[in-house]
């Protein structure tokens, strides 16, 4: 089922969109009169950084047979507007508040991964009542200052990706060789995505590198440990890792993938006794990009998780 595609004029930017409709009523965008006619809970689906909207093709597929679902491009990326300003959470989160209102829908289960996680536990404290269930995908669910090891500077520059690829294919080439274990051409068609074909034949990312520099220094200046424990609705936590073992130790330093991994356990499992309605779906031997690596299992948890609370 192809999603349909479209743009809101919100107060500060204009916001794209993608649309999964399980009754395919009408063209164009989905207004509330056809949200009233589905009795299942809107999805709204926020993608990580550097990626788009695209980025949740796969698990909607799923999701959208049943429930409506909306996928946005956040601020500076996908087709959405690049402004070189308001990158913080607060702002793309307000975003986000005036995306959903202009769409027509109401209350929603919001779904967000990595960066997107962060924005959608944001928009669920500052405004509760929009938000019935929150699905928080591998999220960076400790500040980056309190992880061992790490240090604003490297977090902020020396994890930045190319901005600039000198063809489509040694981009591809790239991408397929960090998603070697679950590459097909529907992963491919979700990275083009990310990138614009120019003139001379390379390719450039959509986000701007100035404009993901801005994101992390906002990240690396959160406080999102302070959040955990205002929020209302039920959370399901979905970390790429482990469930730690007992009686162990998170690693002393960050160096390798391995690391992360097992941090990124300790951290989620932390986060969870802070929030009071929290249940947890641990992804062992899972990359970070859950959506298109579990596409299947992302869903099935997600649905069974807003239907039965």
């Amino acid at each position: 089922m192809p999603p349909k595609s479209g743009f809101i004029a919100g107060e500060q930017i204009l916001l794209h969109y993608l649309e999964w409709d399980p009754a395919q009523a009408g063209e164009g965008a989905m207004h509330s009169a056809q949200f009233q006619d589905n009795d299942e809970l809107p999805l709204v689906l926020l993608h990580g950084l550097g990626t788009t909207a695209d980025s949740w093709r796969l698990v909607a597929a799923h999701l959208g047979r049943r429930h409506p679902v909306i996928a946005f491009d956040l601020r500076g990326h996908g087709h959405s507007d690049k402004p070189d300003d308001g990158y913080d959470l607060g702002t793309v989160a307000e975003d986000v508040v005036q995306g959903m209102a202009a769409i027509g829908l109401g209350q929603v289960a919001l779904v967000g991964h990595g960066w997107g996680a962060k924005v959608a536990l944001m928009l669920a404290v500052l405004h509760p009542a929009l938000v019935s269930h929150l699905v928080l995908v591998d999220c960076p669910f400790v500040e980056p200052r309190h992880w061992p090891g790490m240090t604003r500077e490297r977090f902020v520059r020396e994890t930045a990706p190319q901005e600039m690829y000198a063809s489509r294919a040694t981009f591809l080439d790239i991408m397929q060789k960090e998603m070697a274990d679950f590459w097909s051409p529907e992963v491919e068609e979700i990275v083009l995505a990310t990138v614009q074909e120019q003139p001379d034949g390379s390719v450039k990312a959509l986000l701007k590198l100035e404009n993901q520099r801005l994101i992390r220094i906002a990240l690396w200046e959160d406080r999102a440990l302070s959040y955990y424990g205002k929020v209302m609705c039920p959370v399901l936590l979905v970390p790429a890792a482990a469930h730690p073992q007992p009686g162990g130790q998170p690693p002393e330093k960050l160096e390798r993938q391995e690391e992360f991994a097992i941090a990124k356990g300790y951290m989620a499992a932390q986060v969870a006794r802070m929030i009071h309605d929290c249940s947890v779906l641990w992804m062992p031997n899972t990359t970070h990009d859950i959506q298109l690596q579990r596409p299947r299992k992302l869903a099935a948890a997600i649905a069974s998780f807003v239907k039965k609370q």
